[in-house]
């Protein structure tokens, strides 16, 4: 289930005990899909009874070893000195991490957002991967509604040192338009593409006055690039780039304003495509929720909340990688849907796709015996069947 990186940290601070149950609960929430402890517990491998079942998963959810800094930190590291560098790999992964590295712009993308589930305000740091995101920090804020900018800068501080020494490069949407922000991420060397709201004033010349964003009067179908601004009338922040994109209607349908993009970036084409890159947050949001994990259905205290979200950042990963190998071995057909012609986009996530080549697996080792007299009895198949039980070994050396 695990490859060598994890089972190396996990074995390192937990338990043999907390390691196999840790392992089965991974397992168990590729295949069910459900963190509700509830339904969890009712499936958990265990001959003992129901609410024994329960209070035992209970009380391993409360486990101080189940941190991001003891479990999480360790793993992301090596991740990312892995993707990286290539090193400790053979020819054949270090070509296969070439193909899947997402910082196709020159950076590690992070983006930033924040979202509430039935209740709990949580900040989530996340670097982008392909048309998703993976999670890299998350806290549970304190208050209701947006972070102010001390929070915002505290978990940045947190997030960065796992890309030491790489380039990266922030993302954020109109929660995070403080210029100061900018200021902040600009003064430590790191690029930064946030949406503005358009209240912003800016100045385009030292001599010149402020302006204000609203009263520009850009339509859709335009779009300008200001070099070299200054930010927030009387501190005098920057000097940034400014970008400014209205995407064209199309019968008569479109966004109701256009993207103002503060950035440190050189050009519109550059800042535009890194900020699309944003939407792999929504996806892990999505993912999470009812597009995977239904994490709002977990009705748990906020201990046992952030062991939960740690578990599903294991298994977000490890399925949204395992999808993406898949699709490099030319499996990806064997386990969903692909993209067919007609499509701008996959009709499967490699999330998705990483999960259903995990529960196929399963499967054929659960009910091999029925499988295979079933097989059996279609002899005229047989050339497909070898094919796909080749699959089936590149989907399992994936893993």
């Amino acid at each position: 289930m695990f490859p060598a990186s994890y089972q190396t940290t996990l074995r390192t601070h937990l338990s043999e005990t907390q390691y196999l149950t840790l392992q089965l609960l991974l397992l168990l929430l590729q295949a069910h899909r459900q963190v509700k402890l509830s339904v969890v517990a009712s499936v958990f491998p265990q001959p003992i009874q129901y609410q024994s079942r329960k209070r035992n998963l209970q009380r391993f959810l409360a486990l101080p070893k189940l941190t991001l800094k003891v479990l999480w930190f360790p793993l992301l590291k090596y991740w990312v000195r892995q993707v990286q560098t290539g090193r400790g790999l053979n020819r054949d992964q270090r070509r296969r991490l070439r193909t899947l590295k997402h910082h196709k712009h020159g950076y590690w993308i992070l983006a930033i957002d924040r979202t509430e589930w039935k209740g709990r305000n949580i900040f989530m740091v996340s670097v982008v991967w392909g048309t998703h995101a993976l999670p890299v920090y998350w806290e549970l804020l304190g208050q209701v509604g947006n972070s102010d900018l001390k929070t915002q800068q505290r978990l940045l501080k947190t997030a960065l040192p796992m890309f030491k020494s790489y380039p990266v490069l922030v993302l954020g949407d109109r929660e995070f338009h403080s210029p100061k922000l900018a200021a902040w991420l600009d003064k430590r060397e790191v690029s930064f593409a946030l949406r503005q709201k358009k209240a912003l004033h800016f100045q385009t010349e030292p001599e010149g006055g402020y302006r204000v964003l609203r009263e520009l009067g850009f339509k859709p179908g335009q779009s300008r690039f200001y070099q070299g601004i200054l930010c927030n009338k009387g501190d005098g922040l920057g000097p940034f780039n400014l970008a400014v994109y209205w995407k064209r209607k199309y019968r008569q349908q479109g966004p109701k304003e256009p993207w103002y993009i503060l950035t440190n970036l050189p050009n519109l084409a550059q800042a535009l495509a890194v900020y699309r890159c944003r939407w792999g947050i929504e996806q892990l949001f999505k993912d999470c929720k009812t597009g995977g994990y239904h994490l709002e259905d977990a009705k748990v205290n906020d201990t046992r909340f952030l062991a939960l979200v740690l578990l599903i950042a294991l298994a977000y990963s490890s399925a949204t990688m395992h999808g993406q190998q898949m699709k490099h071995l030319g499996v990806d057909q064997y386990a969903g849907r692909i993209q067919e012609h007609h499509d701008k986009t996959p009709r499967q996530s490699d999330f998705s796709l990483g999960l259903y080549g995990q529960r196929w697996i399963y499967a054929m080792e659960l009910w091999a015996d029925w499988a295979l007299q079933l097989i059996a009895l279609k002899p005229h198949k047989q050339r497909y069947f070898q094919r796909g039980f080749y699959a089936l070994s590149l989907i399992q050396q994936a893993l």
